[in-house]
């Protein structure tokens, strides 16, 4: 059942917004929190997991349904290398 609720989560955030993918490169680690950011300056938090200071993360975004990008958030996120 946790796979169609999934689905109908997703199916929910696609018909009100735009999913996008992005790569950040994580500028700080504190508290198991890393900050990341993107190439244009955007400051994310996201839970650390083994990630270092300059290594990549590659995410899936959501845009809210807004053109702000202010408010966009991670859907998820991966280990992408070192920067």
């Amino acid at each position: 059942m946790k796979l169609a609720a999934a689905i109908a989560t997703a199916a929910a955030l696609i018909a009100t917004g735009t999913i996008y993918p992005t790569t950040m490169r994580v500028a700080s680690i504190h508290d198991g929190i890393a900050l990341v950011k993107t190439a244009t300056g955007y400051a994310y938090e996201i839970d650390a997991e083994d990630y270092m200071e300059d290594e990549l993360v590659s995410a899936i975004m959501f845009d809210n349904g807004t053109p702000d990008i202010k408010d966009d958030i991670i859907l998820s996120t991966r280990y992408a290398g070192i920067f």
